[in-house]
This record gives structure tokens, C-alpha cells and sequence, in this order.
């Protein structure tokens, strides 16, 4: 038996799962962002509730 294609409306958002996140996007043509980030990740792992930074 052939598997029937799912027709999608024009609009919709085609999802491909081998694409970045958007995060990641932002982070690869950002470097300070991606510095940023890859801190409060850090903390975010660790436990820290808070960032001091402020």
C-alpha cells in the first residue's frame, strides 16, 4: 500500500529537523551574544539561581 503524501497548506512553516535552533543561529553571527549565553547556560547548569551581574 503507498503512503499518501500530507498535502500542507501554502503558509505553512515547513519544520526541518536537521536546522539550527534559533538560538544557535543567533549565537554563530553574534560573538558577544554567544559569550553572554554561554555564561548564563554555564550558571543555569550549575544551579545558580540568580546572576549578580546587575
Amino acid at each position: 500500500m503507498p503512503k499518501r503524501k500530507r498535502k500542507h497548506q501554502e503558509n505553512e512553516e515547513i519544520r526541518h529537523p536537521d536546522s539550527p535552533d534559533g538560538l544557535v543561529v543567533a549565537a554563530a553571527n553574534n560573538r558577544p551574544f554567544a559569550e553572554r549565553f554561554i555564561g548564563v547556560f554555564r550558571l543555569a547548569k550549575a544551579g545558580v539561581k540568580k546572576d549578580g551581574r546587575r
